[in-house]
């Protein structure tokens, strides 16, 4: 259907289960989407449609976001004071995950990656020792799971029902009562502190900087409570251990049904961190990977970013006929918008863009349909790097709305890709011919994951 209405009306919508949802295809009336005012659609009601929100977090979530502001203003302008942490974060996990065997070792993958992600992006949002604390990160870890499973079954029902089967199927609740007894203490006396150095003009030295002390911060100008801090912070863990890991266990699905891909990786990490002189965590060293961007790239090109595939009908277990189009800019109209080529929408409607299809269109790339994994290294840098969005990579968002996180995460993957290409060896486990070859996607609800069940063989690198 993309190919159908990608040029001309450039607009075409789709039955949901509980409202219909409008896919906005090709490049112009995307630019046009993008360039909306937020008093015409809302990034964030799209978001609560697409998540259930209110339903699932609560409506404090939905009407004021005040996390997000944070990730831009105070993360991405910030990596730099990160890369140390994170760096010496994520070396740690390995160690403690994979270690270096002498023999292949066979370890889940996408379970393998979470815990590392969580590691290392828990290093920024609540600082040692927490971060390493296995209790912590088991409900840092479920939340996102909680929210995802939660959504896809509040979204299967109408509107006027949603309530209802939220009060029987939300696991947030009971997660956050178990965060806040693990956290509240530390959140507690943060907040104490800092609402003492306020009020006397006393400075804090000391005051850690992270996430979390972030958070509080705002809880105080917000005059929010302490419960709604924690409730933050775990909607930080879904937004940025979920997403990260899924496409960084895509990636690592290439690379280990196709060890050889491993080669001119190796020699860039190799030449940089001799050029860096040893350090391969700084931004300047991870800048210069440009390979390693490549290749996070096209995987996310080809696999997207939670991608939401729609089928003409019903959703994917009442049929099997799917739509070309995987989707992502979500947006709802607040009043009436008008597209270039005549269409008209009314306010109240739920719209995204056409990610996966765009992504696969041939009029973007050659060969669309194949993984090539140096497809953008000859780019620009600035105009093509993984973390980067264009017209025809739209992963990430498009626009002033696009994933404020995206650079943090981009960081981290790259760092983590280093440095399995530097230190080990992978493979698939080969089939009874003999052949490695990469695990296929699963589906579960409108959402795309990599096989959650396939191992991966680590071990130590076998250097020539």
């Amino acid at each position: 259907m993309y190919s159908q209405y990608a040029s001309t009306p450039g607009l075409f919508k789709v039955a949901m289960t509980d409202q219909w949802l409008v896919i906005v295809a090709g490049p112009k009336q995307l630019e046009e989407l993008k360039r909306m005012s937020d008093d015409q659609v809302s990034n964030y009601g799209g978001v609560d449609e697409l998540l259930s929100a209110r339903f699932i977090l609560g409506d404090e979530v939905v009407s004021n976001p005040y996390h997000m502001p944070l990730v831009h203003a105070k993360l991405t302008r910030n990596l730099s004071d990160f890369h140390g942490d994170m760096k010496d974060e994520m070396w740690t996990a390995f160690d403690d995950h994979i270690g270096m065997p002498g023999e292949w070792k066979s370890l889940p993958a996408l379970k393998t990656v979470m815990s590392i992600i969580s590691r290392t992006s828990n290093r920024v949002f609540v600082g040692l020792p927490l971060c390493r604390d296995p209790e912590f990160l088991e409900i840092a870890v479920a939340v996102t799971l909680d929210i995802a499973e939660s959504r896809f079954v509040i979204n299967l029902f109408p509107p006027v029902l949603k309530p209802l089967i939220a009060k029987f199927v939300n696991k947030v609740p009971s997660r956050l009562r178990k965060a806040y007894a693990k956290m509240g203490p530390m959140v507690e006396a943060r907040r104490r502190r800092a609402e003492e150095c306020k009020s006397t003009n006393e400075s804090w030295d000391e005051k850690p900087n992270d996430f979390l002390m972030w958070l509080v911060d705002e809880a105080i100008e917000n005059g929010c409570t302490n419960e709604s801090t924690v409730l933050y912070m775990l909607l930080m863990e879904f937004v940025a251990l979920h997403t990260v890991a899924m496409n960084f266990t895509h990636a690592l699905f290439y690379l280990a049904a196709n060890s050889s891909l491993a080669t001119p990786m190796r020699q860039e990490v190799e030449a940089v961190l001799e050029e860096e002189g040893g350090d391969l965590g700084s931004r300047t060293a991870v800048s210069k990977l440009r390979h390693i961007d490549s290749f996070l790239r096209e995987s996310q090109r080809m696999n997207g970013a939670n991608a939401s595939k729609l089928n003409n009908l019903r959703y994917f277990y009442l049929q099997t006929t799917y739509l070309d189009a995987s989707a992502t800019v979500w947006r709802k109209t607040l009043k009436t918008i008008t597209f270039s080529s005549g269409v008209t929408i009314p306010p109240g409607v739920f719209l995204s863009a056409a990610s996966t299809a765009t992504h696969l269109d041939e009029h973007h790339h050659s060969n669309p349909d194949i993984f090539e994994p140096w497809r953008f290294v000859s780019e620009d840098l600035h105009a093509r790097s993984f973390a980067s969005t264009t017209p025809d990579f739209i992963a990430f968002g498009q626009g002033r709305h696009a994933c404020p996180g995206r650079h943090f995460a981009a960081y981290e993957m790259k760092l983590m890709l280093a440095y399995i290409v530097l230190h080990y060896d992978v493979k698939m486990r080969p089939g009874t011919d003999g052949v490695c070859v990469r695990p296929k996607n699963k589906w579960v609800g409108n959402s795309i994951i990599p096989d959650p069940t396939a191992d991966v063989l680590f071990r130590k690198r076998a250097k020539a």
